[in-house]
């Protein structure tokens, strides 16, 4: 879905790009993109009619900017590598021209309309997506695009250094390369942390991530429907019965039917005991191309209460997820006032959370979507919102500095908690190593981490729909500091089985550590509930005994990350646990994708993989 998000930049950057050909490449392409040139014409030819009377340069313009791109840049593959969060020469020279063509029309008093329906003729042309995505996504995006670039005054190499990484361009503006201050005050000297004495009371606490629930989700449509989103009513029913989708879900581009909701819902509060619940966002489907603010506010709605019904009494810390808004990824910073600011949606969490949540944190989510809570004494349980380092929340390129001051604001609950003896989980949805983190805003969250590191003594995410972990390390010794879980998703998005974790955590006492001390995942297997229509949520693993654990800490983590270096077994089994025993992945994961995998899971920093260097 990172793709669409960033149509309207990619592929809108070759009107330049066609322009510079003309004068640097003229000969070249005009030989090798003749065909090209006929191929696209007719389709141009119609759609540029619609556009403020264009003239015949215009539509000369715009057919050899379509010959170019695709003969030249591959931009379909330049849309593969940005939906995959790969940053290479391609994507990165894709998205500086793509800045200097959106600064050249708001410079030249383009409408929101007119660049729209540019980018609406461009996708359509390239077949980038079906002609009703291009349109739902260039309608749902053109203001908020228009907006931002209109307010600022980057060049094309900070905003995609920004965007994209150092890997694309350092951002030379000062203003993109803050830091918060942490407290004068002396870290405390670490100390140990020693197992509990058998019998010592424990928590059992369930995670569930990425909901993705699809109202529209119907057996026996179209599975494979070549949009973004399938298996959906107006996909129809296929000729071919392979392509039909399933009861319970389906492996291929289909999100969460409400069926195989309700059954894992009604699973747990049967199976389990559960003293409290952390979910870390995504409730919506991933249809973002015809979405609106009274749908994710309906889904909001619809999903905590259903979230209430089945776990009754039962404690839920929420976390917002990226794609609760609209337009997906759009979290406007508190600067953005009036119809266009972000207080619609954060009103109706306040809402939404208040069954969950004291009135006291109220305000801060209003404000910014964060809170903390005291669940225990000695205990303590934040919630962060991780949109304000998302790189597709175009938003923060007008001032990334600590969006709603939330780094700020943690800083000073950590430093209170640490002050006061107690032990702090941190919650959110996006990991801080992703690599679709903002790298500035991922180096500030490290650097708070590791100087709190003896009171936070672990973090949840979700996001990326598998099964994977996160090791901050201290920058002075190595030595692993902290350890982030990254929960599996209940969406099947895409090619995986739904799956929910419950963990163990040292329980309520005093002096207790707070810490996870084993964790047990479960998967409801896809073929076999199709097949039998019997739905079965078994247990996939549990942590201590896949890999051969004493204790989860970070340490720990670090000592299994080298192990799958040696034991390539043991490693091919993560993966397997990985992606939650799909049988849409069979192949085991070798070269590159083993040495990505495990360098992820050695960077709690975004674009950070000075700890990967061994592997």
């Amino acid at each position: 879905m990172r793709g669409l998000c960033v149509v309207l930049i990619v592929a809108l950057s070759n009107l330049l790009l066609a322009n510079c050909a003309s004068l640097l490449f003229k000969k070249e392409y005009e030989r090798e993109g003749s065909n090209l040139i006929s191929h696209y014409n007719v389709d141009l030819s119609k759609n540029m009619q619609h556009f403020s009377k264009p003239n015949a340069r215009e539509k000369r313009f715009l057919t050899d900017m379509v010959s170019f791109g695709v003969e030249m840049l591959n931009l379909k593959k330049a849309f593969r590598n940005v939906k995959q969060g790969v940053v290479n020469s391609l994507t990165c020279f894709a998205c500086k021209f793509s800045v200097s063509l959106f600064q050249h029309f708001v410079e030249e008093g383009k409408s929101e309309e007119e660049i729209g329906h540019f980018a609406d003729v461009i996708c359509k042309t390239l077949r980038i997506e079906s002609p009703r995505v291009c349109k739902g996504v260039t309608n749902s995006f053109r203001d908020e695009v228009v907006q931002v670039f209109s307010r600022i005054a980057l060049s094309p190499k900070e905003v995609c250094g920004i965007l994209l990484g150092d890997s694309c361009s350092k951002p030379y503006d000062p203003f993109f390369n803050w830091s918060v201050p942490l407290p004068s005050v002396p870290k405390p000297p670490s100390k140990q942390i020693s197992a509990p004495k058998p019998g010592s009371p424990v928590l059992r606490v369930l995670h569930l991530s990425d909901t993705h629930f699809d109202h529209l989700y119907l057996e026996g449509s179209n599975a494979n429907c070549k949009e973004p989103l399938c298996c959906r009513l107006a996909d129809k029913v296929p000729a071919n019965p392979e392509d039909r989708a399933g009861r319970w879900g389906d492996y291929r581009n289909c999100d969460t039917p409400l069926r195989t909701l309700e059954h894992m819902l009604k699973h747990i509060s049967q199976n389990h005991k559960i003293d409290y619940v952390l979910w870390t966002g995504d409730i919506p489907a991933h249809d973002i191309w015809n979405q609106s603010r009274s749908d994710q506010v309906f889904f909001l709605r619809y999903i905590s209460k259903l979230m209430s019904r089945y776990f009754k009494g039962i404690p839920i810390f929420p976390a917002l997820g990226n794609h609760e808004s609209f337009p997906v990824n759009s979290f406007p910073i508190p600067e953005i006032t009036g119809n266009r600011s972000i207080s619609w949606l954060y009103d109706e969490l306040a809402l939404a959370w208040r069954p969950w949540l004291p009135s006291s944190v109220l305000p801060s989510i209003k404000k910014g979507a964060y809170y903390s809570v005291k669940v225990n004494p000695g205990f303590r349980i934040i919630s962060i919102n991780m949109n304000y380092c998302n790189t597709l929340n175009w938003w923060l390129l007008i001032n990334t500095t600590d969006p709603a001051q939330q780094l700020k604001w943690l800083v000073n609950e950590l430093q209170t908690a640490e002050i006061q003896g107690e032990k702090v989980h941190i919650i959110g949805h996006i990991p801080p190593g992703a690599s679709d983190c903002l790298q500035v805003w991922s180096q500030n969250y490290y650097k708070i981490i590791n100087r709190y590191n003896d009171t936070i003594v672990a973090q949840f995410f979700g996001h990326t729909h598998m099964d994977e972990f996160e090791i901050f390390y201290d920058a002075a010794s190595s030595y692993p500091t902290s350890i982030a879980y990254i929960g599996p998703s209940i969406t099947t998005y895409d090619g995986v089985n739904p799956g929910y974790r419950i963990y163990t955590v040292d329980g309520n006492y005093p002096n207790s550590s707070r810490v996870v001390l084993d964790h047990e995942t479960y998967y409801l297997n896809l073929t076999e509930a199709n097949l039998t229509n019997k739905p079965i949520w078994r247990l996939e693993y549990t942590a201590k005994k896949a890999f051969n654990m004493t204790s989860l800490l970070a340490s720990d983590w670090h000592k299994v990350v080298k192990e799958f270096l040696k034991n390539d077994n043991l490693f091919q089994k993560f993966y397997r646990y990985y992606r939650k025993m799909s049988d849409y992945f069979k192949e085991p994961c070798t070269g590159d994708c083993k040495a990505q995998l495990l360098c992820n899971l050695q960077s709690g920093r975004s674009h950070g993989s000075s700890f990967c260097r061994d592997i």
